[in-house]
This record gives C-alpha cells, structure tokens and sequence, in this order.
C-alpha cells in the first residue's frame, strides 16, 4: 500500500501536486481505478467502510481523500486511517489532500512525515514564486528572458494559478517556444490590482509624483474611484495595524499570517508604518472618510478628489 498528504496553506499549489500525482499513476497502470471520497461531508462510517473493502473491479484503487481533517469526527478517521495504512493490506495508492496546513505535532501529520510521505504547499512569496515560474517555463521548454519573466509575474500579480494560465496561453501561442516581451504585453492584460499595488506603494514611500500618474492611468481606465477610495482606506488600516504590531514586537510572518496578506508585502508595509503616527494615520483616515461622503453627495468630482488628497497621504 502507498499513500501520501498534501497539505499547506495554498489550496491551489497542494491540489495542483495532487493532479499531477494521480496523472502520474494513470501513465504507470491502466488498471488503476480513480476512487474520490469527500470526507467532510461524509458519514464516518461510510468512509471507514469503503476504505476497508476491496475494489470489485481492478486489483488496485487510487482513492483521493479530500478534507478528511475538516470532518467532524476527524479524530476517529486519522485513527482508522492510520491502522489500514500500517496493516498495508490491500494494494490501494491513497492520497490525502487538506485545504489547510495541518499542525507539526499532531497525530495525523507526524504519522506521514516518520513515513516520508507529506508535502507541504504554502503560499509563496516572491522569492519562492520565481523559483516555481522557471520550473512551470522549463515544464514546457519555454524560452525567456530574466527581465520577462519579471513582467510576467508583475502581470499576473504574483498569483500561481493565474500564472499558469498566462503560460499556457502563451505557449500555444507561441509554437517557436520563445516569450518575448512583446507577447505578454499583447496576451497578457495589466491587472487592476497591479495597478492599485502600485499606487498604495508609491504612497507608502511618499512618492506623490508618481502616485499622481498612477491615478491619471486609473481614471483614463475608467476604474470606479468608490473602489480606488476603498483600498487607499484599506492600507491605511493596513498601516495601523502592521505598526501596532510591529511595535508589539511580532515578526514579518505573525504579521502577514495575522493580516493575511502576502508575505512579501510585509517588510514594505512595515518600513511605511514607521514614517505615519498614529495621529497621522487617524487624521488621513478621517479625511478620506469625508471625502467619500462628498464623492457620494456630488459636492466633488471624484477623480478630482482623489488626486487632491494624494496629496496628503
């Protein structure tokens, strides 16, 4: 009997590994059978019953358990489970996959990792997304250049699933196999979160020119200002609560895990909340809070006011 878990705080990258595991199977047998059990949703009984009896049409069965530790008799299924995978009796391939990082001293997980048997698939960070953008360009043989493949992850926002259906794209697209800047500038759309990234960063680092010209972007972009107005609010919450925590004494990760934002994001914002007092931040938070009620009641044309209090953030 082989098994394996899958789990970590990136749904997407663990259930990906998932896939790509049982595409694996399928190429070495034709006789394996593709079993899917939903077990947080279902009886305890039923799962301890199908996974202890036999297929009674293939020899051997891939059965992919998903969720299992979301179930609300979790502590009974890892008990069962544990004991058929130690007793090894049937010639079932099982795969678990959690939509969540399971904890290092639990039961459940320190069972797979003494039999080397867990991956864990975070959320990455840009180093580490990088480092999976080559692997996924070199998947398909693809050609490009460092300064590209910046574009491409700025395009897409950092975002793995995004990413992969940019390449995808992109290598239909291109038979010869080489990415050029050209091409993700015409395949590719600018995302609107890249721009508004860029404008909370311009602000944050006190650039007014150039948070100016970003707003001018927006606005011939026809971006609604209600939703540009709302994420300059938000990382002014952003900021207060990255200083109030910086100042408590937490770490780069306890703060982006706390605020639940990228963790690349987290050493900016950090740098930023040093310059705003606290003060600062209620006074500024204040003034886009007026500015919303004078945008609504059409005492102000929004574009106008929102280059005017670029000003002050």
């Amino acid at each position: 009997m082989e098994y394996k878990l899958y789990h970590g705080n990136s749904t997407y990258l663990s259930l990906e590994a998932v896939h790509s595991h049982i595409d694996k199977l399928k190429k070495e047998s034709t006789l394996t059978s593709i079993d899917i059990l939903e077990a947080d949703l279902k009886d305890s009984k039923e799962i301890v019953d199908f996974l202890a009896s036999p297929s009674l049409f293939s020899t051997k069965r891939t059965i992919l358990i998903k969720r299992l530790y979301r179930n609300k008799e979790k502590n009974l299924l890892v008990e069962v489970l544990i004991k058929i995978l130690q007793e090894g009796k049937s010639n079932d391939h099982i795969i678990i996959w959690e939509d969540q990082k399971i904890r290092s001293n639990t039961k459940y997980y320190k069972f797979f990792q003494k039999n080397r048997a867990i991956e864990e698939l975070n959320e990455l960070n840009k180093k580490t997304f990088f480092t999976w953008l080559r692997k996924e360009l070199e998947k398909h043989e693809l050609k490009i250049d460092q300064s590209v493949i910046k574009k491409l992850a700025e395009r897409t926002n950092y975002d793995p699933e995004r990413c992969k259906n940019e390449i995808e794209k992109l290598r239909l697209y291109n038979q010869n196999k080489i990415i050029r800047e050209k091409d993700i500038e015409e395949l590719t759309a600018d995302t609107l979160e890249e721009k508004i990234w860029d404008l909370t960063d311009s602000i944050n680092i006190q650039d007014k020119e150039k948070s100016i010209t970003i707003l001018e972007d927006l606005a011939l972009q026809q971006t609604d200002a209600n939703y540009i107005l709302s994420m300059l609010a938000r990382n002014l919450r952003l900021l207060y609560l990255t200083k109030t925590l910086d100042e408590d004494g937490k770490g780069y990760r306890e703060i982006s895990s706390l605020l639940k934002i990228p963790p690349f994001t987290t050493p900016s914002l950090i740098r930023a909340s040093k310059q705003y007092s606290e003060e600062k931040i209620k006074l500024l938070y204040s003034k886009l809070s007026n500015l919303d009620y004078q945008i609504k009641t059409g005492k102000i044309e929004p574009n106008l006011g929102l280059t005017l209090i670029c000003q002050f953030l």
